[in-house]
């Protein structure tokens, strides 16, 4: 399976039949129970980097500074990444001159050691992802008042089959992996028997582990201006993207712009992917493309209807911020928006 930084547009039908776009994140990873938190990351690396110190000459910009802040209380993964860009403007020996520049993009690159760590530790062979649970309760997932829109697409694509593309954020291969023992094309019972759906292999929208990972910040506003051109294509995930021969940006973007529906899971819409979530806010302001956005809270109580407002509004109000889309267009994207709240896909079963 060629996953790794290729991105297969083939996938993209005519206008009859649906295209359900899926991004997912480290949400899902730790929900089949990979230990890829943030905190874990860091709890770990904290003491192995303070073992390596004591035993050789070993120092690292990034742990150096992520473990002297007695604070640090970032959650995700976009959190460390930003505070990365904001690290280059804060700490003048990074930007003294080209070797401490490169040995900072090195330093970087170095935190990718632990995923490979939890990936290969983890034990997946005996499961396989239940797709068809998840894509036959699309619609039943939804708060009642948002169902009609799904039926609305759904009559307004009566194509024989629905093109399901999963774009995951995540650089670890275990979706690939189970995706590979899973069935893939089945009946839509949303429709009737005539209609199938077709699941394509995940595409890695930042590469994969031991194959071009794309770890860093958005744009070029978000990393000190010392850096050269050829410095921030290490560091800035736009320009990265743009540099790969397979061209995955170009691939992704047309996935998108393609979709009909498009289903978040697991992602913490962070600032460092803001240029993802601009255009997924682009394609539903532009063709009324829903949206839907699976939030996870712990201990979740559904009989608190005010709260569940509140994570509603929540949940709307952060992807609208982060997405950069301007005020005129904000009513529109938020009639698009259909937070769901408390609920799993892709949930794992015994083969």
């Amino acid at each position: 399976m060629g996953i790794l930084c290729l991105s297969d547009i083939s996938g993209v039908q005519g206008n009859l039949d649906m295209n359900i776009t899926y991004i997912v994140g480290n949400g899902l990873d730790l929900q089949y129970g990979l230990e890829t938190r943030y905190r874990d990351f860091y709890d770990y690396q904290n003491k192995l980097y303070s073992e390596r110190k004591a035993k050789e000459e070993y120092s690292n910009f990034i742990y150096e500074s992520l473990f002297a802040d007695e604070v640090n209380d970032y959650e995700n993964w976009s959190d460390f990444e930003l505070s990365i860009g904001k690290l280059t403007k804060e700490n003048s020996e990074i930007i003294v001159s080209e070797e401490t520049k490169n040995k900072f993009i090195g330093d970087f690159t170095d935190v990718i050691a632990y995923l490979k760590m939890v990936e290969k530790d983890f034990n997946i062979e005996n499961y396989k992802i239940d797709f068809e649970g998840t894509l036959n309760r699309i619609r039943a997932d939804l708060p009642l008042s948002n169902q009609e829109i799904i039926s609305k697409k759904y009559s307004d694509k009566p194509g024989e089959s629905d093109y399901v593309k999963i774009l995951s954020l995540n650089y670890t291969g275990i979706l690939d992996k189970l995706y590979e023992s899973s069935t893939v094309s089945f009946n839509n019972s949303q429709r009737n028997n005539a209609y199938s759906f077709h699941i394509s292999e995940p595409i890695h929208v930042h590469g994969i582990l031991d194959a071009c990972t794309i770890l860093g910040v958005s744009d070029e506003s978000q990393i000190s201006d010392a850096f050269s051109d050829e410095q921030k294509g290490f560091l800035v995930k736009e320009s990265m993207l743009k540099e790969y021969r397979e061209n995955m940006d170009v691939s992704n973007s047309e996935i998108i712009k393609n979709s009909d529906i498009i289903i978040l899971y697991g992602v913490s819409i962070g600032f460092t992917d803001k240029y993802l979530w601009n255009q997924i806010a682009k394609r539903s302001i532009d063709d009324e493309v829903p949206v839907i956005v699976y939030h996870y809270v712990l201990k979740f109580n559904r009989g608190n209807p005010i709260r569940m407002r509140h994570l509603y509004e929540k949940a709307e109000e952060k992807f609208i911020k982060i997405s950069g889309i301007d005020s005129e267009f904000e009513k529109k994207l938020r009639g698009n928006l259909i937070p769901v709240i408390g609920k799993s896909i892709f949930e794992l079963i015994e083969r």
